[in-house]
């Protein structure tokens, strides 16, 4: 059986060819096509998906689709993204469409969460039962498996850590959806840059204030730049990044039970500053029978999310 993991994102797509062994034949970067509307869009997969089937004639084809958003995953409809500029999206009927031209039913679900998967079969081989994956970028999303097996819960929305509260929900810092005390107000990119210029206006003089300062634009990168150079400001956001991403995976753990968590994505590149901090505050939780077993991981892979969604469209089939 071949496997087609598409990964939608706001500028780019990633599509992915893989067997069921877990190897990768083919992918594809192209950016994202707003010019001729939705459909025209999701005809330029369907293309590549045709493609694939012509390359493969003898062999079945599952196709698994990634979204950002609110996925409902029973339909194959996403429902909201603020992140595509589609002017003629209201309830996105992905999977209609995809099969109306190509005649396969794809798997659709929120990126995050087949990103998940992603990383319970190429990074974890399938070991462990209760898996938490948390997603550290400009958002931060995440994915669970429970009981081996992808879990999307009752509307397709399950795994949102990001917007899980850590903080007063009247006067916390707020959210790029709209609410305030969110964990991604904390340790998205958007959130350590605001704790960046805070921090900065205080320490004018710091590494980290003078390399702001002479690039014209923010990256993640100049805090860990600053931090290997052993700015005091630079490592304390980094300390609070993980004591703030602490809190909430204890939440999750003290709820789910999870025997691992898996940190990917950008942010996730600076591990080895923030995870101290992370792994203090899990270790000085007042119940601490979930932590005492849990295994605590990092994954640099960038593929994640289109190699998760060619491998869960693939176990899915072979299930039928």
């Amino acid at each position: 059986m071949i496997g087609i993991g598409v990964d939608i994102g706001g500028t780019f797509v990633k599509l992915y060819v893989m067997n069921e062994q877990g190897e990768i034949l083919q992918k594809e970067k192209v950016e994202t096509n707003y010019e001729h509307g939705a459909e025209e869009f999701l005809k330029q997969i369907a293309g590549f998906v045709n493609q694939i089937k012509a390359k493969f004639p003898d062999q079945p084809i599952a196709v698994g689709v990634g979204a950002p958003g609110d996925v409902d995953n029973q339909r194959g409809i996403l429902r909201y993204n603020p992140n595509l500029k589609f002017k003629d999206v209201d309830d996105w009927p992905l999977a209609d469409i995809l099969e109306k031209h190509t005649g396969i039913r794809p798997y659709v679900a929120n990126d995050a969460t087949l990103a998940a998967w992603g990383v319970y079969e190429s990074v974890l081989q399938r070991q462990g039962s209760n898996v938490l994956v948390i997603t550290l970028g400009t958002g931060v999303g995440g994915g669970l498996i429970i009981n081996k097996e992808l879990y999307q819960g009752s509307n397709g929305t399950s795994g949102e850590i990001g917007h899980a509260k850590i903080a007063n929900v009247k006067t916390g810092p707020q959210c790029g959806c709209g609410a305030r005390g969110c964990l991604e107000a904390f340790v998205g990119t958007i959130g350590i840059r605001r704790r960046v210029m805070e921090g900065i206006l205080e320490h004018p003089q710091s590494i980290l204030a003078k390399m702001v300062q002479k690039e014209q634009n923010f990256k993640i990168e100049l805090v860990s730049r600053a931090a290997e150079q052993g700015c005091p400001l630079a490592l304390k956001i980094w300390e609070d990044t993980g004591f703030f991403l602490g809190i909430g995976i204890a939440n999750v753990c003290l709820v789910l039970d999870v025997d691992t968590v898996v940190l990917t994505g950008g942010v996730s590149g600076a591990a080895k500053y923030f995870l101290p901090a992370v792994e203090n505050v899990l270790h000085h939780q007042q119940i601490q029978t979930p932590f005492k077993k849990l295994k605590l991981l990092v994954s640099q892979n960038p593929n994640i999310g289109g190699v998760g969604a060619a491998m869960y469209a693939i176990h899915q089939e072979s299930k039928k």
